[in-house]
Parts: structure tokens; C-alpha cells; sequence
């Protein structure tokens, strides 16, 4: 694990760098000096020899700077010692001198936002998961998503033209209080963001636009879109889901598999009721082969192995918090094979008889009663994937002349689905 390139390996370095780069209002400077990760080795070792630490900070900067490193550093060292409440505690001190000078000062600071709220989220769920190893509550991440809240006021509230504002690091602190409420499932909270988001005052660059000679880096727009999209699938918006969530696909680099295989995970299976099937080289590039099954289940209208695909899988989408979107895809598995029964109808027959849907799940091994088919039909007339009505008293299903079962894709999603 090596250090992040340009960080400093010593506290006097640290805190010469922080110097020049206030000196200089140079934002990118001071993120830099501020990434200070544990592949460090030479700083902390440095650390480990108790230097006078104080001393350093207090000679080389000036108030809250110098007290902002001098937090940053015992942070560093005591997550390297594996005492992860107390470098919490550190980080958090850090943030909030950070926040006394963001306040006052131009735009300038915007850059080093990600590096605080990348250490204040990883060094609260440290803390958490050593709480609940104690067997007490875990609450740290709760309160670094209020600390990382101050920074958006900040950044939201900012009244300056839109070439010199904060507002530009607003979305860097949006995705990182989203991956906090994703991971204490606080996603209520998600919504207050998307709304200052979505608000008249903010930024229309959303969709990678330049605004006023100013961008969002791609990377913040990706990830903003990827959790934006897993909120559409939660409220049932599936449309907006497979939108957002096929715009972070595309547009996240080829070389970061790991985060395209992230949003794979959800916009595999919202396609799927969009009736789009990933091919096979897809899924297997991205070490999803476990949906190949399922997609080739649906496809075919085949239950049983539908059934069998999501309980073989079930632990693994519950865990990925999709298991429901993939249970939805059943409606379609119906769908297909009832039209694949249909078609063993003679010629042109708009008068369907749902005996013989009956006998042909019987067939493969699915006993169901004729009301519970006629339940399923009416769910799918219901949801446009069937056109036609149910005659109960002649046991029929009378389909359109003309397409019977639309094309799924022509349909778009909808939260009936």
C-alpha cells in the first residue's frame, strides 16, 4: 500500500506544504498535503518516535491550520495503531478546524473536501465496527454525517458568482453523506440533498455540463448518479433508475471494473423488466455470471429456473439490497411464457383458454389453480404487458388482434411493474 503521490513524509514537510499552499490560496496544494493516508510508512514512523508535534504545527502555521494538522497527524497515528475511536475522535477535531476556515475564506479550500470527507467516513465506520465488536452502539458514522452536513451548508449557502463559488465542492460532500445514509440505511435523509440539488440556486451541471467556465469533476457526477439511481429503484421509479444509473455506466472509466460492476449490480436487473437482456460477455467481463442464469430464465419464461436462480442467489441480492428488484422480474418470467403458450394457439385465435395455460404449467412442474391464474393475467393486463380482457365465465383470455404482448421495451418502466 503505498502513499498517496505528493504527500508529505514528514510533519515538518506537512506542515511546510499546508504553509505555502494557505500562503498561496492554493486549493490543490492543500488537498494534497491533507492526504494523509496509512501507506505513509515514513511519516508514521515519524509519528511513532514522538516528535514534538505541537511545536511543529504551531512554528510553521497559523491558527485553526496549525491545529487542523496537529489533529490530521495523531488521526494518522492512532488509526496506524488500530485505536480507531480515538482516531475517529481526531479526524472529526480536524474537520471541524477545517470548517472554521472554509467558513471564512473564498472558494479556494473546495479541493481538500474530498480528502476530509474520504477520512471522516472511513474513520467512522472503523470506529463503528470496534463499538459493535465491544457490544455497544454504533454511532460514529451518524456523526460524521452531521460534521460533513456543516460542509454542505457551506458549500450550498454560498452567496458568491458561480465562477468563484464553493458550491462546486457541494457534490464531493453529497456522495459521501450518501455512502454514510447508505450505510446506517438512514436514506431518508438522502432525499433533503437531492433537493438542494435539484433547487433553483444550484449548478445546472448535472449532466457534465461546463456552467459559467466551471465543471464537476466526472468522477463526482458519476458516483452522484449511481446512488441517485439506487434511490429511483427504492421509490419504485424504475424509469429514472435505469436513466441515471445507465449514465453512470457508461461514463465511468473502462479501467475502474470494480465501480462499473457497483452499478451493473442494480441496472442488470432493472433492464430485465425493460425486457433488455445483458449478453453474456458482458455479465462474465465483469464477474457477474450469476445473472446469466436468471437473465436466460426470464427470457425464456422459464419459472422453474427462475425460482431456482433467485433462491440459489437470494442471500447475495438481499445483501446488494436488490432482491426485490429481482423478484419483480417474475411478472415478466409469466409474461413470456404465457405468450409462448399463446403461440401454440391455431392461427390468429383472440380466445385464449386458461385450461390449457393451466396444463402447460402443470407440464413444468407448477400446479396452480385456474383463480390464481386468471390473478396473474389480470396483474399482467394491468401492468400493459398483456393486451386483452378476462372472459371468467367462458374460462377465457381474449387478446388483441393486433400485438398481443407489446414489445416490452415499448412500454418503459413503470412503478407497476
Amino acid at each position: 500500500d503505498m502513499s498517496a503521490p505528493g504527500a508529505p513524509s514528514t510533519a515538518q514537510q506537512a506542515a511546510q506544504t499546508i504553509s505555502q499552499a494557505v500562503s498561496r490560496q492554493d486549493g490543490a496544494g492543500l488537498a494534497a498535503a491533507l492526504r494523509l493516508d496509512l501507506g505513509n510508512t515514513a511519516l508514521i514512523a515519524q509519528l511513532n518516535s514522538s516528535p514534538p508535534l505541537e511545536q511543529i504545527c504551531g512554528r510553521a502555521l497559523v491558527e485553526p491550520w496549525d491545529e487542523l494538522l496537529l489533529e490530521q497527524l495523531h488521526y494518522i497515528k492512532a488509526a496506524a495503531a488500530g485505536e480507531h475511536e480515538a482516531a475517529y475522535s481526531h479526524c472529526e477535531r480536524a474537520a471541524a478546524c477545517f470548517q472554521a476556515a472554509f467558513e471564512k475564506e473564498s472558494d479556494w479550500p473546495v479541493p481538500a473536501l474530498h480528502s476530509l470527507c474520504l477520512n471522516l467516513r472511513r474513520a467512522a465506520a472503523a470506529a463503528d465496527a470496534a463499538l459493535v465488536a465491544k457490544g455497544e452502539r454504533a454511532a460514529r458514522q451518524q456523526e460524521a454525517a452531521r460534521t460533513m452536513q456543516k460542509f454542505f451548508q457551506v458549500c450550498v449557502t454560498d452567496r458568491a458568482p458561480l465562477p468563484v463559488s464553493k458550491k462546486w465542492g457541494a457534490l464531493v460532500v453529497i456522495n459521501a453523506l450518501f455512502h454514510v445514509y447508505f450505510a446506517i440505511n438512514n436514506l431518508r435523509l438522502c432525499q433533503n440533498l437531492i433537493r438542494a440539488v435539484e433547487g433553483p440556486a444550484f449548478p445546472k451541471a448535472l449532466d457534465g455540463q461546463t456552467v459559467e467556465g466551471r465543471h464537476f469533476a466526472k468522477a463526482e457526477v458519476v458516483t452522484y448518479k449511481y446512488f441517485t439511481g439506487r434511490l429511483a429503484l427504492l421509490n419504485s421509479d424504475f424509469g429514472a433508475a435505469e436513466r441515471q444509473l445507465s449514465w453512470a455506466f457508461e461514463r465511468c472509466p473502462r479501467a475502474a471494473t470494480g465501480n462499473k460492476r457497483l452499478v451493473l449490480r442494480y441496472l442488470v436487473p432493472v433492464r430485465l423488466a425493460l425486457g433488455v437482456f445483458a449478453s453474456e460477455a458482458l455479465l462474465r467481463k465483469y464477474g457477474l455470471d450469476y445473472f446469466v442464469p436468471l437473465c436466460r430464465a426470464v427470457h425464456r419464461g422459464d419459472l422453474n429456473a427462475f425460482e431456482e436462480q433467485l433462491a440459489t442467489h437470494q442471500q447475495r441480492f438481499i445483501r446488494h439490497g436488490s432482491y426485490l428488484l429481482v423478484e419483480r422480474s417474475k411478472l415478466i418470467v409469466y409474461r413470456n411464457f404465457f405468450r409462448r403458450v399463446a403461440l401454440l394457439h391455431p392461427d390468429k385465435s383472440t380466445k385464449l383458454d386458461i385450461k390449457r395455460f393451466q396444463a402447460c404449467l402443470k407440464a413444468t412442474n407448477t400446479e396452480m389453480e385456474v383463480d390464481e391464474i386468471e390473478c396473474i393475467l389480470a396483474n399482467l393486463i394491468y401492468c400493459g404487458y398483456i393486451k386483452g380482457y378476462i372472459s371468467h365465465a367462458h374460462g377465457k383470455l381474449v387478446v388483441s388482434k393486433g400485438a398481443p404482448f407489446p414489445p416490452l421495451r415499448e412500454l418503459g418502466l413503470t412503478s407497476a411493474v
